[in-house]
């Protein structure tokens, strides 16, 4: 048992009236959320959530989620965010899988779970709790396979935001705009680094992160590749990124013209890292490069790279607990802790190259493909906004490489590009244009969709 004060009163202590949550027509001072979130403990024990109750949100990001997520910690029922995306034959089969028993939904309620009514009530209590029971569940984004249910305790998620300080140093009076959904890692851990330093957390007053820079005084904001690619590709990026200083970019390979783009504003620090959800968020973190390098381990973070596979293993004060299956908790760890995190990678000085997953590989006339390797070429070609790399069956080679393209880019500059830096075995043999109806809003690209888009380009 790990006995703490409840860290949203230490923040009401320490920072009083700073802004915890700014945004959709309302302001809450650290003071003010520990109050409210406190009237929202007392209306969900009327509601019947107890300690060890699995509690679902599945809206936009709104303050209702924030109060309700720090009500549950106090609680010490676990905060389960869902995609608002999920069908809803598929959102019954995760409420039932995931057992939650309560459910926050803008929608119409479901059969067989009790939906959470959040009012907005005040009050006033001491908080202490046991910070290494579970406290959130968080789907893997599942770009290679099912999603996977990882449940961090309070004080792995909070040893998670203080190692991004390294890289990412906030303070009071900076505003983190929460542009990335909370069922998503890296959106949940905006809220704990704006927690643990008295930052504060912006909802989004449009749907495209780069027009709320300048409107919403955002020092700090996350993006994947392609929300950068459109900010910069702006006519008037220099007035949206006036008030920002610094763009943490993830989710996967940035192109190297984005790191070039960014340098050219000098009060602005642009930002790579490799994260997963399992350890939290962040795992390394170092200056936007046009050499691929995903940056310096963070504090409390370990890597090793496995000699016989180059799979990445990690492991830390953030690692999770293990994955929710079945009513269990699976613990995928080593006998020394270690997980094993299916990525490829290498080190280049101190930092990490992520080679790509090796669930990615595929084999290609005897010979090993890695997509990623292949997708760094060709993104580093004018012109190219975004590239994917898939396999199609082929019955002399096995299977092909087929590049999935979007940008205004010279073909045939782009096939001298791969004959001058790929072997033969390598090279795509098909190039395909971007889907216009791909639905690429989340943080990574769905490989799986992509290669059955492929599959259907090619049988026409």
């Amino acid at each position: 048992m790990a006995l703490i004060l409840c860290p949203l009163q230490s923040a009401a202590r320490r920072w009083g009236d700073a802004i915890a949550i700014d945004g959709h027509g309302q302001q809450l001072s650290y003071m003010q959320l520990d109050s409210r979130v406190t009237g929202l403990c007392n209306d969900l024990r009327k509601q019947g959530v107890n300690s060890g109750d699995h509690v679902g949100y599945c809206a936009d990001n709104k303050v209702e989620a924030v109060v309700l997520m720090y009500a549950c910690f106090r609680l010490n029922a676990v905060f389960i965010p869902l995609s608002t995306r999920f069908p809803a034959a598929q959102l019954q089969q995760l409420l039932e899988q995931l057992n939650i028993r309560f459910l926050y939904h803008d929608d119409a309620a479901i059969n067989g779970i009790t939906s959470l009514q959040l009012p907005q009530n005040d009050g006033e209590q001491l908080w202490r709790f046991d910070a290494s029971v579970p406290a959130t569940m968080v789907l893997t984004s599942g770009s290679s396979g099912q999603p996977k249910a990882a449940v961090h305790n309070l004080l792995q998620q909070m040893a998670a935001a203080e190692g991004s300080f390294d890289q990412t140093p906030l303070t009071v009076g900076d505003r983190w705009l929460l542009s990335l959904p909370l069922y998503h890692i890296g959106g949940m851990a905006i809220l704990f680094r704006c927690l643990l330093s008295g930052a504060t957390a912006v909802l989004p007053q449009h749907k495209a992160a780069e027009d709320c820079l300048a409107p919403q005084q955002i020092s700090h904001v996350s993006m994947v590749a392609t929300q950068a690619q459109r900010l910069l590709a702006k006519s008037d990026t220099s007035e949206r990124v006036a008030s920002l200083r610094v763009v943490l970019l993830g989710g996967g390979a940035i192109p190297a013209q984005l790191a070039d783009l960014f340098a050219t504003y000098s009060q602005l620090r642009a930002l790579t890292s490799y994260g997963m959800t399992e350890m939290g968020s962040q795992i390394t973190t170092g200056v936007a490069n046009n050499q691929g390098l995903a940056g310096f381990p963070l504090a409390g973070r370990q890597i090793r790279i496995n000699e016989d596979s180059d799979v990445i293993e990690v492991k830390g004060d953030c690692l999770f607990m293990g994955y929710y299956q079945r009513g269990q908790l699976q613990q995928p760890f080593d006998r020394d802790g270690w997980f094993a995190t299916n990525d490829r990678g290498q080190w280049i000085g101190e930092q990490l190259k992520i080679i790509g997953r090796a669930d990615n590989m595929f084999i290609s006339g005897g010979e090993n493909v890695q997509p990623e390797a292949i997708e760094a070429v060709i993104s580093h070609c004018n012109g190219v906004k975004q590239v994917i790399v898939v396999p199609i069956d082929d019955s002399e080679f096995g299977q092909l490489p087929v590049a999935i393209v979007a940008g205004d880019y010279d073909q045939v500059a782009l096939e001298k590009r791969l004959n001058k830096k790929l072997a033969r075995f390598m090279r795509p043999r098909q190039f395909l244009r971007w889907p216009n109806n791909n639905d690429n809003t989340g943080i990574k690209v769905n490989r799986q969709a992509m290669m059955r888009y492929a599959q259907q380009q090619l049988a026409c």
